[in-house]
């Protein structure tokens, strides 16, 4: 399981396996095969089905980036969306990876919760030791990027709104990676405090007057340090 990369289907054993090889730029020897699914046959023994082979790692050299890849594409491709990934590299200590898609929007889900799911299951997927410990985020159309603004714009609106009316708003749900976004966007604010309420991942973000800090009985979280909001990672 931890050493799955890739699966596909052909017209023939054959045809499948040079996909996979040439898809993911390696050699024959740095993989196994697995055939799958044979295909069935109908009348005279013309194949109604094709061959679904699945690949896996058979070499010590092979860079992670290759195995990354070989797993979203397949993943994608059992969800029956055709994407590619367009780049890839390490940030801060974690695997970025940028994906292009005509169907970016059914990757991405509502307010990214497809897009979170997926991350979820190719680090699921990929051994901690294959990827450095590094925990692999996904992207498409640098949504993050754009989610990250509209996270910023949304808590500098919401303090303006506790200010005027001095009482706190609560939040939609978030997780663990948005909430920090408003808690780091208002952490140098000097009329409000923010606060994680609820249980699970996702959680709601409250925006608090400094005026009630005495009324709950944990003070501003100090600067740059948010340990409800760390990531899990797998």
């Amino acid at each position: 399981m931890l050493n799955y990369i890739f699966e596909t289907t052909g017209k023939s054993k054959s045809e499948a396996e040079e996909f996979i090889i040439d898809t993911l730029r390696l050699n024959p020897g740095d993989l196994k095969f697995e055939t799958v699914d044979n295909g069935k046959s109908g009348f005279f023994g013309i194949k109604k089905k094709s061959t679904t082979v699945r690949a896996y790692i058979d070499s010590k050299d092979i860079p992670a980036e290759k195995i990354i890849h070989g797993v979203i594409i397949t993943i994608l491709s059992k969800m029956g969306i055709e994407a590619e990934v367009v780049g890839m590299g390490d940030v801060d200590g974690k695997i970025y990876v940028e994906l292009m898609s005509k169907e970016s929007g059914l990757i991405i889900g509502k307010k990214g919760s497809t897009l979170d799911s997926l991350q979820f299951l190719v680090n699921l997927m990929i051994d901690s030791k294959i990827r450095h410990g590094r925990k692999i985020v996904l992207d498409i159309e640098s949504y993050r990027d754009k989610r990250e603004m509209a996270l910023i714009r949304l808590s500098k609106s919401a303090a303006a709104s506790v200010i005027k009316t001095g009482k706190p708003k609560l939040l939609e749900p978030m997780n663990p990676f948005e909430r920090r976004i408003i808690h780091m966007a208002l952490q140098d604010h000097d009329k409000v405090f923010t606060k994680s309420d609820g249980n699970g991942t996702y959680k709601k973000v409250r925006i608090i007057p400094v005026k009630d800090k005495g009324k709950y009985k944990e003070e501003r979280t100090p600067k740059n340090q948010f340990p409800e909001e760390v990531e899990s990672e797998v």
